[in-house]
């Protein structure tokens, strides 16, 4: 946090409140991710006997709900609170399960490890490369995304081909960010091979144990009902910009409020304000966190329920810099 915050939030926050709120509660990241485990398998156990049956429908129909969970343990979602490593006690789990989520969804988990800490230092600043305050979406987006967003995956393998043979997409900032022949290009490089090599040996274990299915629900699960996501994503900073020192996060970030099974899977990432004035609070902590600052007035940018969000981003940027309560 900056200098210009930090007395104001120990105001909303004191320091006992805070050392108890930062403090991971292994008990309960391990029930979460056993529900999850258990969700995600479970789908796939049943679909993929459905499947053997030949119920190919009913088995489609039972990986629905499976389908449109799976974006979320990406970096909208699970993936990005294991990135800050305050999941679990031990910052080598939170690596290593960072890492599986960034594959499993198709992430170069290099690049993010580079771009998210400049993201909170700077949100929305002029060095800041990962956050999209113009995530319009169109109806032509948006029927990919609420089916197979063809376009998206084929982009993500473009971009992730390019990283494995060294080079970066993107304008002057990204390559003055990550330039060639450094520590960071070879890591991005690095990245991008695991992630291919990893998904190609999971379609190839699929194939070879007689359940193609599973192509559908994990290879290519990332890019199969992912609206759902891809919108909450897309509202964390949309239309908003930075703000001066003292205010910055309330200026420039937006929390959304979902009911309790949108908030499990989004790993409560819709409290966004709360997550970037305190990072390092894990993300099951945030609901104390979030209710301290809605009553300190802080919120500034608030939408109400994933509909109201999708409208808000069928607009242009312009409406959406209203505040909202």
């Amino acid at each position: 946090m900056t200098d210009g915050t930090e007395d104001q939030l120990l105001q909303i926050l004191d320091r006992d409140a805070y050392r108890r709120l930062i403090r991971p509660r292994n008990s309960l990241a391990l029930t979460h991710l056993g529900l999850r485990i258990g969700f995600h398998v479970g789908s796939l156990a049943l679909a993929t006997k459905l499947a053997a049956d030949r119920h190919i429908l009913t088995a489609l129909l039972v990986m629905t709900p499976h389908l449109a969970a799976w974006s979320f343990l990406g970096w909208a979602g699970l993936g990005h609170e294991l990135f800050h490593r305050n999941v679990f006690t031990s910052r080598s789990a939170n690596g290593l399960l960072f890492k599986i989520c960034s594959v499993l969804t198709w992430n170069n988990y290099a690049f993010f490890e580079i771009t998210h800490p400049i993201h909170h230092r700077n949100t929305l600043g002029p060095e800041d490369v990962e956050a999209n305050t113009k995530g319009h979406i169109t109806p032509r987006q948006a029927l990919g995304m609420f089916s197979f967003d063809l376009v998206g995956f084929i982009r993500r393998l473009r971009v992730l081909f390019m990283n494995a043979t060294g080079r970066v997409p993107g304008g002057a900032k990204i390559q003055a960010l990550i330039p060639e022949e450094s520590l960071d290009r070879r890591r991005v490089r690095d990245g991008a091979r695991i992630v291919l090599l990893a998904q190609s040996a999971l379609v190839l274990v699929f194939v070879l144990a007689g359940a193609p299915i599973l192509i559908i629900g994990v290879t290519l699960a990332p890019f199969l009902l992912s609206g759902f996501n891809r919108v909450l994503a897309n509202l964390q900073h949309y239309g908003l910009s930075v703000g001066a020192p003292d205010t910055r996060y309330d200026q420039s970030s937006r929390t959304v409020r979902l009911g309790p099974v949108g908030s499990f899977f989004y790993a409560n990432m819709n409290l966004h304000l709360a997550h970037h004035v305190w990072p390092g609070i894990p993300y099951y902590n945030l609901p104390e966190a979030d209710r301290l600052l809605t009553g300190a007035g802080r919120h500034l940018y608030e939408t109400k329920g994933f509909w109201e969000g999708l409208t808000l981003l069928s607009q242009p940027v312009s409406l959406s810099s209203r505040p909202s309560r």
